[in-house]
């Protein structure tokens, strides 16, 4: 049999910025692209806690007190869904397709398709048994969906989103723009449901019932093993699986100078938000 050659994608330096920061460099990545029309995958965490809203989410959607109280901060991110908090143990990850590549699909939902997968095999190495969602189940359960899950990015299913017991450890969204997309990943180590809970504007008792019911809907990875596998074997799990999927071989390389700048020039749109005071 005859095997393609294989592909080189870039590898970018893990880190672990303060949320401005990490959220105008996934930004510089996919702007990347119009200079560099060749794929690149970076991996990045929180050291500090922050509330990160999706796009198009209201900021009345939180409690202002509340995140003053905590001291978190409060970013809104180019993607769309709801929102998401950042916390120590979450583990993220960027992956931006130019336009034109074979992974990169014109329909939204397929083109999570083959990350899907890779995750599902990655998850397996660790002794992990996961499955995707479908596009049908997934549509099911939109329709479905309580109001109070819509608040939160991870109450929601998409399609090839990873389940574990019927409960979503790996989340999916995605920016697209004319250079390409780029497709972002989450997983908790820790799901921190009842905290994401009490920083949204509800009573008491929609915290509770959120926070319930996304404990039945999500799982960190303490959920499912007695001893959670650190960052370093997740990511050499996912680089093993898409290697051996796609012919992928990661090459670390440092961020361009174009790069730098487009992630300098997109920090001020992620600085931390002054929600609306409550009355």
């Amino acid at each position: 049999m005859i095997r393609s050659p294989p592909s080189r994608w870039r590898l970018l330096p893990y880190s672990a910025h303060p949320p401005e920061a990490e959220l105008a460099a996934a930004e510089a990545l996919l702007a990347g692209l119009a200079h560099t029309p060749r794929p690149a995958l970076r991996w990045y965490g929180a050291r500090r806690p922050a509330l990160v809203i999706g796009s198009g989410q209201r900021l009345t959607d939180v409690d202002t007190a509340a995140l003053a109280t905590a001291g978190i901060t409060l970013h809104k991110r180019a993607s769309g869904g709801a929102a998401v908090l950042f916390v120590p143990g979450f583990l993220m990850q960027d992956i931006a397709l130019p336009a034109g590549h074979p992974l990169h699909q014109p329909d939204v939902s397929e083109s999570y398709r083959w990350l899907g997968k890779v995750w599902a095999a990655a998850l397996g190495e660790l002794g992990i048994a996961a499955r995707l969602v479908s596009i049908p189940e997934a549509r099911a359960d939109a329709q479905a969906l309580d109001p109070l899950a819509r608040l939160a990015c991870f109450g929601g299913r998409s399609p090839y989103e990873v389940l574990v017991n019927e409960r979503k450890l790996v989340g999916f969204s995605q920016i697209r723009r004319r250079p390409g997309a780029l497709l972002q990943v989450g997983l908790y180590t820790h799901w921190p449901g009842h905290a994401l809970a009490a920083l949204l504007r509800l009573p008491p008792a929609g915290r509770e019932s959120l926070a319930a019911l996304l404990d039945r809907r999500v799982a960190g990875l303490a959920d499912l093993l007695p001893e959670p596998p650190p960052p370093e074997r997740i990511i050499a799990a996912f680089a093993h699986a898409l290697a051996d999927r796609h012919g992928v071989i990661l090459t670390p390389e440092d961020w361009r100078e174009d790069e730098l700048a487009a992630a300098a020039a997109a920090r001020a749109r992620y600085a931390p938000i002054r929600p609306p005071e409550e009355g």
